[in-house]
């Protein structure tokens, strides 16, 4: 039987990037992954090898911290400098780039990845958890980190789905659809990703589902619909045979053409019920958490319609003690609001959730360091921070710094989740002051024609609608007093139009008579 403190299950992005930060530290982990390489997962998803997290090569800055915020695929390190960036030059990457890429970061790096070991069955015990694998071997850990992402299919409770393809093995041929009616069902970015695959092929394309399209245009939620994968829109309100259609399946039936009738009760359309023909259905409603290898004695709980684990603040499961997750798994905690579904805004939980666990089970402090400076000092702190943090930027409104006082010096944190700061760490200090990126109310609207807020009138700073510095003060765990910094144009916060606002905010109270410059 092998023993290990930490067992991670899953070498995707989540379980690597965790595995990085324990090979650091010299934690005693171990990850294990079912299939052959690292990122097993992107030899097949998506299905046409085009990924949606950008790859922004050149930003004109030669801050590494900056960089992270325009490439979304690279994991963290130290020095940064093991950069996905180096892999594909095309802004939408392919997906094999990402799978050479991870497994060069776990050589270079010598992480402890046991391959071809798929974990089975998870109990609990007085020790932890015990692991049990296809091959009969045994795991037993301490602490238990998920990692194995969202990838069984979501099918929708529709009479007759059985007659479906599923996106996970569906063709990506084109040719095989020529000249026939397809409906795609799923209006997320895989069901756009397919139409768009089959739009010079099929004769008709229909992507339905009971909800209306969201843009991530004007979400900002990068999950929802994304620009690289619109183009059947165009061809759908310049009627070019194809449509969108918001309306419940009630049913689907094989009929004796070889093909299908779907039943559809239309949402916009005054209560109408028809019935439409189709050679081919494809099912692309998305992955949700396969909790097979659970017993009951560890089985998680499930949360928005059991897609995901029901987390505490510290990534730990709300029933099974000592059980994280790491990775996609972590949306619940952020669900269609910022990015913690996505590597460019997990790998910072998975960098946070190290630190929780280092104070929680290992003895360290979380890394914070003293500042002995004045209201000014610590506001110019505060704003270089927010110009350059690349999870600031990646998870507005979820993360932040933090700020309380600690004896004579000011003790300033970085890139902890806002609830974690608010439940674990702002009842334990007098004044806690903590400063995220958010964007600001939803706009109404053009997105594209919003009205910003004139640079010289700071006193309407509260109403600026792209993401800009919030700065909040906790006293007893209570929120007692806000500041919003004036959005730029550019998210430069350096010009004492942002700069001194701020200042006469935080001199409430963190004014100090030892202050001198920042150490």
């Amino acid at each position: 039987m092998q023993k290990t403190r930490y067992l991670i299950v899953g070498a995707g992005p989540a379980g690597v990037q965790m595995a990085y930060h324990m090979q650091q530290a010299g934690d005693d982990y171990l990850v294990v992954e079912k299939g052959p390489r690292p990122g097993y997962f992107f030899e097949t998803f998506p299905r046409h090898r085009t990924l949606i997290s950008i790859n922004k090569r050149f930003t004109g800055s030669d801050h590494p911290d900056f960089n992270m915020r325009h490439d979304w695929n690279s994991l963290l390190s130290d020095d940064l400098a093991h950069s996905f960036t180096d892999y594909d030059e095309n802004y939408f990457p392919n997906a094999d780039s990402l799978t050479r890429y991870m497994a060069d970061y776990c050589r270079k790096y010598e992480l402890s990845v046991q391959y071809n070991t798929e974990i089975t069955e998870v109990a609990a015990g007085d020790e932890g958890y015990l692991c049990r694998c296809a091959d009969g071997r045994e795991i037993r850990a301490e602490y238990l980190l998920i990692g194995t992402g969202l990838f069984k299919p979501l099918i929708p409770q529709i009479e007759g789905i059985e007659h479906a393809e599923n996106y996970v093995d569906m063709s990506v041929d084109p040719s095989d659809f020529n000249n026939q009616r397809v409906l795609i069902i799923g209006k997320g970015n895989s069901g756009f990703e397919t139409a768009d695959n089959l739009v010079a092929n099929a004769s008709v394309i229909h992507v339905a589902s009971p909800s209306s399209i969201r843009m991530a245009w004007k979400t900002h939620y990068v999950g929802h619909l994304r620009a690289v994968n619109n183009n059947l829109l165009d061809t759908y309100q310049l009627k070019s045979q194809n449509a969108v259609i918001d309306a419940d399946i009630r049913c689907i039936e094989a009929n004796g053409d070889n093909g299908y009738d779907v039943t559809f009760a239309y949402r916009h359309a005054q209560g109408e019920v028809e019935v439409l023909s189709y050679d081919r259905i494809l099912c692309c409603a998305g992955f949700r958490i396969d909790d097979g290898i659970f017993t009951d004695s560890a089985r998680p709980q499930l949360t928005i319609k059991n897609k995901y684990p029901l987390l505490s603040s510290e990534f730990e499961s709300v029933n099974c003690p000592k059980m994280y997750f790491i990775g996609t798994l972590t949306h619940s905690l952020d669900y269609r609001k910022t990015t913690s579904g996505f590597i460019h805004g997990f790998r910072y939980n998975v960098k946070a959730l190290h630190s929780i666990l280092g104070t929680k089970h290992e003895g360290r402090e979380l890394p914070e360091e003293d500042l002995y400076v004045s209201p000014l000092e610590l506001s110019r702190h505060m704003l270089d921070r927010a110009n350059v943090s690349g999870a600031l930027w990646q998870q507005p409104g979820y993360m932040a710094d933090y700020v309380y006082w600690s004896g004579s010096s000011i003790r300033y944190g970085t890139q902890l989740p806002i609830r974690y700061i608010t439940e674990q760490l702002a009842g334990a200090q007098s004044t806690v002051c903590t400063m995220s990126l958010e964007y600001g109310d939803p706009i109404e609207g053009d997105p594209f024609a919003v009205e910003r807020i004139h640079r010289e009138n700071v006193e309407e700073a509260r109403s600026s609608k792209f993401l800009h510095p919030v700065i909040r003060i906790f006293q007893g765990g209570e929120l007692v007093d806000e500041h919003h910094v004036l959005e730029d144009l550019e998210s430069r916060w350096e010009e004492p139009v942002h700069i001194d606002p701020l200042a006469q905010f935080l001199e409430r109270y963190f004014t100090h008579p030892a202050s001198v410059a920042v150490s």
